[in-house]
This record gives structure tokens, sequence and C-alpha cells, in this order.
């Protein structure tokens, strides 16, 4: 009878396999005016399996060290390039005159064009992708929700592969006039 209660316990606790999930990196932005003038703010976080932890608000210039693997960072251990994974031209670029690096993503400056149909600040004449002025119409933030689960671009960031599917997509001309033409 010992034997086989023993049996039964070693069959229960031996057949209980947890599902623990390694810690790993998630990058993201909103687009949003921010306190600093910023129309973008990045953003790391680690993704502990239940939770996404260690929050970080990060400058572009710092998100693209991080990101691009130049700067070690607990959010980047083993100093990955993950634009390169997602085959985007970013990163950190040397001037061949200056011997600098600089901070190179070209879809960061499309980002804005999802929210306003004009750049915010008298700088530029560009125009951008919004149907309205300061936001996107109601199409296309249903289109954003639908494919990359905004629910409100004032309050929420584009993460993890929704992110990185969106620097893709805004490269797109095929993506942006579909965007465009949600009115």
């Amino acid at each position: 009878m010992m034997r086989l209660l023993l049996i039964v316990i070693w069959f229960l606790t031996g057949s209980v396999v947890l599902n623990v999930q390694q810690p790993r990196p998630v990058f993201g932005v909103r687009v949003a005016f921010q306190a600093n003038s910023e129309i973008t703010t990045f953003v790391c976080f680690i993704d502990e399996g239940y939770a996404f932890t260690h929050k970080r608000i990060l400058n572009k210039t710092e998100f693209i060290q991080i990101a691009s693997g130049k700067w070690p960072s607990m959010y980047n251990p083993q100093r990955i390039n993950h634009f390169a994974e997602h085959n985007l031209d970013c990163g950190m670029y040397r001037d061949s005159f200056s011997i600098k690096e600089y901070p190179v993503c070209v879809p960061f400056d499309s980002l804005w064009k999802l929210r306003f149909s004009t750049y915010p600040f008298k700088s530029s004449l560009e125009s951008g992708w919004s149907s309205k002025m300061y936001r996107p119409s109601e199409k296309q933030e249903l289109f954003l929700y639908n494919n990359y689960n905004i629910r409100s671009i004032d309050e929420n960031f584009f993460l993890d592969t929704c992110f990185w599917k969106l620097l893709s997509d805004v490269q797109d001309p095929v993506w942006i006039a579909n965007y465009k033409s949600l009115k």
C-alpha cells in the first residue's frame, strides 16, 4: 500500500511541469505630445511572463543605442541588434569625416504622421497621414486597434511585435496609401 502511495505521489509531483518563461525585453513607442515637447516616447520593459516590469522611458538616441546593441543594458544583455533582426535600417552610424556616431532610424521620422495631418511644429510643411488635424479618424483608430492593438493613440504604446511591424509598415507606400484612405 505504501509503495502504491509513493508511486501516486511521484506521478503527481513529477508530472507537474512549470512553464517558466525567461524574462525578455519589450520595446515600444507612443505617438502623442509629451511634456518635453516631443511627439514620440520610446519605452523598454522586461516581460516576466506574467507582467511587464522595469519600465524605462528613453529618448530616441538612448533607444537606438540599446535596441541596436551598441550599449549594454538589462533590456538587451546579449547586445542583439533588434533592428537588423526585423530588417530595419536603423542603428548607430559612424560619420566617416567626424568619426562620430549618430543615431539613425528613418521609420522613426514618420511616426508623427500616424497622428497628425500636418507637422505640429512650424519647422516643416510636410504632410502627415491622419485624416484629422490632431488625431487619426475613427476608421484610422480602428485600423490601429485591429492591426497593432492600440486602443488610444494618446495613452497606449505600440509594443513588442506590433512595434516592429509598425516600423516596417510606415515605410511601405501601399500601407501608407491604405492608411491615408481611411476617412
